[in-house]
């Protein structure tokens, strides 16, 4: 049974189309839902940067949680349980499995950046990267 649904959100296009199935699914059961959004932390290795990298850091945050709060409305309107939540990640695959798995995460609905060919092997994807993993975790 599905009780809560993950949806990473990065306010493309395909995220959008994830977050609006997720809001007729989790009627569809009853389920909660909570939607994260990733700041990735690049490593930063001159410590003069520091405090640019900080700022950076808290911008992207600011940046991250008014996203969110634009999708909020929509989620109350459904009336289903949710919360928001901005995650920092080296990995953002890594960072949502342990989300999940912490969580109590029973399905994570994810959008594609429908990449294909060179850019695809080239560029990768968040989700082409936990569809590798989705069987250790379920």
């Amino acid at each position: 049974m599905v009780k809560h649904v993950l949806v990473p959100y990065d306010g493309s296009e395909p995220a959008n189309r994830a977050f609006e199935f997720v809001i007729e699914l989790a009627k569809l059961y009853k389920a909660s839902v909570t939607v994260v959004t990733c700041i990735v932390i690049l490593a930063h290795v001159d410590p003069t940067f520091n405090v640019a990298f900080l700022e950076t850091i808290k911008l992207q945050k600011e940046d991250a949680k008014i996203s969110l709060s634009k999708l909020e409305p929509k989620l109350k309107e459904s009336g289903i349980q949710f919360k928001t939540d901005v995650l920092e990640a080296i990995s953002v695959t890594d960072v949502l499995v342990s989300y999940a798995e912490s969580n109590n995460v029973d399905l994570i609905i994810i959008g594609s950046r429908g990449l294909g060919g060179f850019k695809k092997l080239l560029l990768g994807s968040v989700a082409s990267a936990y569809l590798s993993i989705q069987n250790v975790l379920f």
